[in-house]
């Protein structure tokens, strides 16, 4: 079948507005599948919602999938002489290289790279841990500057979130689970406000004899790299 593909990219954007009839290369697909052509369609920049996607119909998802692919039919800037398996796959493995670079550039960007190795130390923890001696593990979902504002909002140390929630909640309690260490996912440098709050959870974790387990990099120790502070 020889065709021109801007031909059939038009073909394929008319559908959009129009039912088609008689001998269509778009009515005559969806009568083999047994598909109704669709009279509109919205943008395809739509398709990027999962809930679009989900209540949208089979009709509608094969209509914007006819688009894509004679989109990419255009682009190609080639002659189309037959729609075989082979073309369909090469297109198909372009869109692949395209999401695969997609997927590359963010498993390796800097902000990904922090949140994947949080998890992957946080499965570290939980793989070695015994968990038949009586141990458990919790986890709490507090950024850094919000532990800084609860300890700012509170009049005193006593009535802080982090107080009342691993001092008065269990150590302080009968039949309470006082909490043997506290191990920390953020960073601190040197600045006055990570030393203040450095200071705060040390009471905390005294008053409920729990070690505070945190991390600092090289800004704690007014350096650039951890280079320069083994130096």
């Amino acid at each position: 079948m020889l065709m021109s593909v801007q031909k059939e990219k038009n073909v394929a954007e008319s559908v959009v507005s129009e039912t088609h009839t008689g001998d269509s290369v778009y009515a005559s697909l969806f009568e083999k599948i047994n598909l109704n052509p669709v009279s509109a369609l919205s943008a395809l920049d739509i398709w990027q919602d999962p809930q679009a996607m989900s209540e949208a119909s089979a009709d509608e998802r094969l209509t914007a999938g006819m688009q894509v692919f004679m989109e990419c039919l255009a682009k190609a800037g080639t002659q189309v002489e037959k729609l075989d398996k082979a073309l369909i796959d090469h297109h198909i493995a372009e869109l692949d290289y395209q999401i695969s670079r997609q997927l590359d550039a963010v498993l390796h960007h800097p902000e990904f790279q922090k949140v994947e190795s949080l998890w992957r130390g946080v499965k570290s923890l939980v793989d070695k841990t015994d968990f038949r001696r009586n141990v458990k593990i919790e986890l709490l979902d507090l950024s850094k500057d919000d532990l800084r504002q609860d300890f700012e909002d509170a009049p005193e140390i006593i009535q802080s979130g982090l107080y009342l929630q691993t001092y008065v909640a269990e150590y302080d309690t009968p039949g309470g689970e006082p909490i043997a260490a506290l191990v920390s996912a953020w960073e601190f440098d040197a600045s006055a406000q990570d030393v203040a709050l450095l200071k705060n959870i040390s009471r905390v974790a005294a008053s409920a004899h729990m070690p505070f387990i945190g991390s600092v990099g090289p800004a704690f120790f007014q350096k650039e790299t951890m280079e320069e502070v083994a130096a």
